[in-house]
């Protein structure tokens, strides 16, 4: 009889899931390298050879909204008119909703995330962001209040887990995806 194969570990990414739960149920601060390992019964020495540190752990877990970010701005930049603008905000909208549990670690770790705001601008390079939305504002809009708009929709958008993150968190997807849409398409005008 043929022994059945045991797929290799994949050390990385068991300490990215166990460090994900860990600072979404007891918070970033709460949580140390030591509850990690043990929790993987692997050794510290074993973690460190996949992550120099806490903080390099969280910095990977953010990389996903540096993807979000680099793809909705690319669809902006693809925008021809209101539309499609409408259109890219409507793609990052369902992909909040696809990764509803990262923002459920970044409301848990509010207080962290300020301390590291610099990972989010490492990821996406925030100053040049800006200037590229503002060209393609530009390009796609057919007047000043049309950009004034589709600046308001956008704002609307990226804004909306900052001012709301126990609602996107907790509340019902269908309706706050549904809702946060329609707010959209009317700032729109389409």
């Amino acid at each position: 009889m043929a022994e059945a194969r045991v797929p290799p570990r994949d050390t990385r990414t068991e300490i990215l899931d166990v460090a994900f739960e860990l600072f979404t149920e007891k918070g970033y601060d709460a949580t140390s390298l030591r509850e990690i390992s043990e929790r993987l019964g692997i050794t510290k020495a074993a973690l460190y050879y996949h992550f120099r540190s806490k903080e390099d752990i969280l910095r990977v877990l953010l990389e996903p909204i540096g993807a979000i970010l680099i793809e909705l701005l690319s669809r902006l930049e693809a925008a021809r008119d209101v539309n499609e603008w409408a259109d890219a905000l409507a793609w990052v909208i369902g992909m909040v909703f696809d990764n509803v549990a990262f923002f459920r670690l970044i409301e848990r770790n509010r207080h962290s995330m300020k301390e590291l705001h610099e990972t989010v601008h490492e990821l996406d390079d925030h100053l040049d962001m800006h200037e590229r939305v503002q060209a393609a504002v530009h390009a796609a809009a057919t007047d000043v209040a049309e950009e004034i708009r589709m600046f308001a929709a956008l704002g609307a958008v990226t804004a909306f887990d900052d001012w709301a993150p126990k609602l996107l968190a907790q509340g019902p997807p269908e309706v706050i995806q549904r809702e946060l849409l329609a707010a959209v398409r009317n700032i729109l005008g389409v």
